[in-house]
């Protein structure tokens, strides 16, 4: 027998009689030594763990029973559908805008091309104020701004965009040609946003304020971005100065009598979808609602 059997041996023998017959637990260990015809060197076998692998695992068990210990399950990834971001747009300026507001208000160009851009925001559908926040937010109204990228004048408008609104790259330092590309395009961005978010009959000037800055987003950074959940860094700062434009007093028109410039009708028929193509036809008239899509 060895060292355990002796000590469980003395454990058994050495439980009083008293305490026999008045422990429960007590005889219940006697009867389950009793019971399993333990003695001698079956007590060696049944506890040397270095020979016999314990009965009860009792560490896994305490693990699967414990809620606390236990891991989850790792829930299956599910396909969300893509909720619209939402920039918070502050309602004061931080102070570098402001600056920029301030000297942009005292500048003649700031209000030079007001009847340009109501005149083609009109035909197209869109808000002129939302147009002009575009060029304040783009050149800050410098006709012949020239990005690192290749985007040129009021509204940075690429070269190749240009050329699918009809418009050459030799003209796009010109004011006129350059704020026609422009809103065609951000127009063409508003028709894309319509068809995919399914808005057919509401005006472009009743969109949400999540659609808007998908909208802009997409302006500055590519089509893609109407449906993006993320923005780049950039985008979201350019998405966050022309909504900050937009409410200063920078974007404010003071032109207002529509069509008195005269704008190119023929190359407002070029516009990318038919739908531009009969905006660019319906004539506007002086305080007249903006229409939307038909």
């Amino acid at each position: 027998m060895n060292t355990s059997a002796y000590l469980i041996a003395a454990f058994v023998f050495a439980i009083p009689s008293s305490a026999i017959t008045t422990s429960p637990e007590s005889l219940m260990a006697l009867n389950g030594i009793q019971s399993f015809g333990l003695f001698g060197a079956e007590y060696s076998r049944f506890f040397d763990a270095a020979v016999h692998k314990p009965i009860l695992n009792l560490s896994a068990i305490s693990a699967k029973s414990d809620p606390v210990r236990s891991s989850p399950t790792p829930l299956q990834k599910t396909k969300s559908s893509a909720a619209p971001f939402a920039l918070r747009i502050p309602t004061a300026p931080p102070p570098p805008y402001e600056r920029t507001f301030n000297r942009l208000e005292g500048k003649k160009e700031t209000h030079g091309y007001d009847e340009l851009i109501i005149s083609y925001a009109e035909k197209l559908g869109l808000d002129p104020r939302l147009v002009k926040s575009v060029i304040a937010a783009e050149s800050e109204f410098a006709t012949r701004a020239k990005s690192p990228a290749g985007a040129m004048g009021l509204m940075q408008v690429m070269p190749a965009t240009a050329g699918d609104m009809g418009v050459s790259k030799k003209e796009l330092f010109k004011p006129e040609a350059n704020i026609r590309a422009g809103t065609m395009y951000l127009a063409h961005l508003f028709d894309r946003a319509w068809k995919k978010y399914n808005l057919k009959g509401v005006a472009y000037r009743l969109a949400p304020a999540w659609l808007i800055q998908r909208i802009v987003a997409a302006y500055n950074a590519g089509p893609r971005f109407l449906a993006r959940r993320k923005l780049y860094s950039e985008t979201r700062e350019y998405v966050t100065k022309v909504l900050l434009f937009y409410n200063s007093k920078v974007t404010e028109l003071r032109f207002t009598a529509f069509h008195r410039m005269s704008i190119d009708e023929a190359s407002l028929a070029s516009a990318p979808s038919s739908r531009l193509r009969r905006r660019a036809q319906i004539d506007g008239a002086a305080g007249r609602a903006l229409l939307g899509p038909q």
